[in-house]
């Protein structure tokens, strides 16, 4: 596994030293010209801009490229782990031209049976887990989630955002597609960290996730994430998609959704930008209410003492 702990370049590198090609893992698409394995550096990737990206100055990225220096250990962790933080801003003439980034762990793909031969090793992202129809699944070869996985999907959801939140990362680009998740534990990984602003960035069109609360083209913001999280996790819940996240709420089990984690979920949702609760207080109420461990029985009451004699 690749991660920026272990990354051998340093904050800037030159595109001559990356551009030769392994594995192509995306032709154009967003911002980007091609997403590639580097033929030098196995298991880092590289994604070249289109002209006129990235949006903000480059000193955005090469400060959200060191920011995890300054982070405690178990914050470190989950960047290694959970995301593909950048590591490097790819320039050439002087030019921002891309990016290097850690390349997907391997537990975050799996074998899906596909109409027209082989089966092929495919990311497992969002989009496979929001499903209710268990045709899906039979169709993929892919075994239907359960409740302990959409549960953990959901609480590392919450983690990564809370961790973005604590450093005033705005993410912004919550999707289906940008965000992988594991079988069985429900680990996920999050892509496309590159384009994060520090307290605020451009607008970034989401279909289905946009914020309602925010105009199309306003920067976005931590409270745009707050709302954008919660959709994630109702989703990732429930399986269930749709422009109007409240069926997902309304779809919750009746002990989550009349928990202080369902009416959380509920103000995300419905509430001001500025009353929206934080990923963190989303995750400490989604242990609370799932904290199943009986209650510590009372310590026996001491027999009163006989009264005085006279």
């Amino acid at each position: 596994m690749r991660a920026w702990s272990d990354r051998p370049f340093g904050p800037v590198t030159q595109l001559a030293d990356v551009a030769a090609e392994g594995l192509r893992i995306a032709g154009e698409n967003g911002q980007s010209t091609a997403v590639y394995e580097s033929a030098a550096y196995p298991g880092w990737l590289v994604k070249r801009y289109k002209p006129g990206i990235p949006e903000e100055p480059a000193e955005v990225l090469d400060r959200l490229i060191a920011l995890p220096a300054a982070m405690p250990p178990h914050d470190l962790v989950l960047v290694d782990t959970a995301t593909c933080w950048p590591v490097s801003r790819v320039v050439s003439d002087g030019r921002t031209v891309g990016v290097l980034m850690a390349k997907a762990p391997a537990e975050f793909s799996t074998l899906v049976r596909t109409p027209f031969g082989p089966p092929e090793r495919l990311p497992l992202n969002l989009d496979q887990l929001v499903q209710t129809d268990p045709g899906f699944y039979e169709a993929r070869g892919l075994g239907v989630p359960d409740r302990a996985e959409r549960l953990g999907v959901a609480r590392h959801i919450l983690r990564v955002a809370a961790l973005l939140e604590r450093r005033g990362v705005v993410y912004g680009d919550w999707s289906y597609a940008n965000m992988f998740w594991q079988r069985g534990e429900g680990r996920v990984f999050l892509i496309d960290m590159d384009g994060c602003g520090l307290s605020s960035r451009p607008w970034v069109e989401c279909n289905s996730w946009n914020d309602p609360a925010v105009p199309p083209g306003e920067r976005l913001t931590v409270r745009t994430d707050r709302y954008k999280v919660a959709v994630a996790v109702l989703r990732a819940l429930t399986g269930v998609r749709g422009e109007d996240p409240h069926p997902a709420l309304d779809a919750l089990d009746e002990r989550l959704r009349s928990s202080a984690f369902g009416d959380a979920l509920r103000c995300s949702l419905d509430d001001p930008p500025e009353l929206r609760p934080s990923s963190g207080e989303l995750l400490e109420l989604l242990d609370s209410d799932l904290d199943e461990r009986p209650a510590p029985a009372p310590h026996p009451r001491a027999a009163p003492e006989p009264p005085p004699r006279p």
